[in-house]
């Protein structure tokens, strides 16, 4: 009696399904004892195509993807492969098996192959790049956990609703958006429309058509939708001499109380133009109750309510409102929402045009509350720029706290504007 060693074929063995050969499987040792007729005496025999080592390749149209990560991650027991695939267990298997992604395990008694298979092995190429590709997941999915983890640690203070959107179990699909949103976020960024988010993203806008609804459902503020710019089509709020104009149709908002809400619309273009030559100065306001006041006060001059962080559009329109004035004059909350939307209308002006940052902080006020640990790190960031915006930064971090009321909004317009005389037209 002799012994071999490695593969086995078994030529003209009865009961190979067509395209599939079958071979001997050797003892532990990973050798054979043969009998006196050169055959193997084995237990186990494998039915796999005859040329095994070409690439594996899925069949088209055979399984899903979960169904093919399932079958070829690890070997499978029959009656799991029965549980998962029901009666086209047997059809899959021996599909799988003359495409070379599975080899079927048999037992042989008296030199006949038994049915049904014992399970499948999969390819090791196979299993091998299906377990890179499960580690690389899972080396991502914990990045993301942990970015997730720092935005929720940074954020707290300000939009406690993302945070817990942050660090509630979800999908990894989902969470990836989360990461996306509250990123943008803490950074101070703003976008057109949930489109536009979305293509920044994604590639392309077709990718989560209903961002909007997802977040808000996870928990995000509407107020910190609204600051990112994906609150659907983003709203401008005009008063005084300006007319706004949409092809031929015109909206003149002279003498009427506003600040008015005027919605851009998608697809078309929006100009705006200050109509009263003696207008100097344009207002830029972010504090809706302060734009209301103003606009009570001096209904002669241009003003602009700008909601959260402004879209690229509406610093469009601020520009367009910009080349008829002398000077523009921001008037943001004394706070890092603010900082950042003062930041974001000063950066995009004209470089013509003369700006001014108004601090509503350096009057009587009612103290806010103080900056968390991730504002206040913003704040002084910013307060390193060497312009307007590095000096209310710095003022705003020397007290340490937000300014948001209307009263010290209102006190320091005035005190901007008293050279101008409140009159009505």
């Amino acid at each position: 009696m002799i012994e071999t060693t490695g593969d086995l074929p078994l030529r003209g063995q009865p009961g190979v399904p067509a395209g599939l050969m079958a071979y001997a499987q050797p003892r532990p040792d990973g050798t054979f004892a043969l009998d006196r007729k050169g055959r193997p005496k084995t237990r186990r025999v494998q039915l796999r195509r005859e040329h095994d080592e070409a690439v594996p390749l899925r069949p088209e149209g055979l399984l899903s993807d979960s169904q093919w990560s399932w079958a070829i991650s690890a070997p499978r027991r029959w009656p799991t492969i029965i549980q998962r695939l029901g009666d086209q267990a047997l059809q899959t298997a021996l599909a799988l098996a003359r495409a070379g992604c599975v080899r079927l395990d048999h037992d042989y008694v008296n030199g006949a192959i038994q049915q049904p298979p014992r399970g499948w092995t999969p390819d090791p190429r196979l299993v091998h790049v299906q377990s890179t590709r499960r580690d690389t997941r899972r080396q991502v999915r914990s990045e993301l956990e942990r970015h997730a983890s720092k935005l929720a640690t940074e954020l707290a203070d300000d939009w406690p609703g993302v945070a817990a959107a942050l660090t509630t179990p979800t999908t990894e699909a989902r969470l990836a958006w989360f990461v996306n949103a509250a990123a943008d976020l803490a950074a101070g960024k703003a976008h057109d429309s949930a489109r536009a988010f979305v293509q920044v993203h994604a590639g392309h806008t077709k990718a989560r058509e209903d961002l909007p609804r997802l977040l808000a459902s996870a928990g995000f503020e509407s107020a910190a939708l609204t600051q990112l710019g994906i609150s659907r089509s983003p709203y401008i709020g005009l008063a005084g001499p300006i007319r706004a104009c949409l092809d031929s149709r015109v909206l003149d908002f002279t003498g009427f109380p506003g600040p008015h809400d005027l919605r851009l619309p998608p697809d078309q273009r929006i100009t705006i133009e200050v109509t009263d030559p003696a207008a100097s100065t344009l207002l830029v306001i972010e504090n809706r109750q302060a734009a209301e006041a103003i606009c009570d006060y001096y209904p002669h001059l241009p003003i602009v309510w700008c909601r959260g962080q402004p879209a690229d559009r509406l610093l469009e329109l601020i520009n367009q409102a910009a080349a008829f004035v002398t000077q523009v004059a921001i008037c943001p909350d004394a706070d890092l929402g603010g900082i950042r939307i003062a930041a974001r209308v000063y950066d995009h002006l004209p470089p013509e045009v003369n700006r001014s940052v108004v601090d509503i902080g350096v009057g009587e006020h009612i103290r806010g509350g103080a900056f968390s640990a991730h504002a206040e790190a913003q704040i002084a960031r910013l307060a390193g720029r060497p312009d307007a915006i590095g000096h209310f930064a710095h003022a705003c971090r020397t007290r340490g706290y937000a300014i948001e009321q209307e009263a010290p909004a209102r006190g320091a317009l005035r005190d901007l504007l008293a050279d101008e005389l409140p009159r009505q037209l």
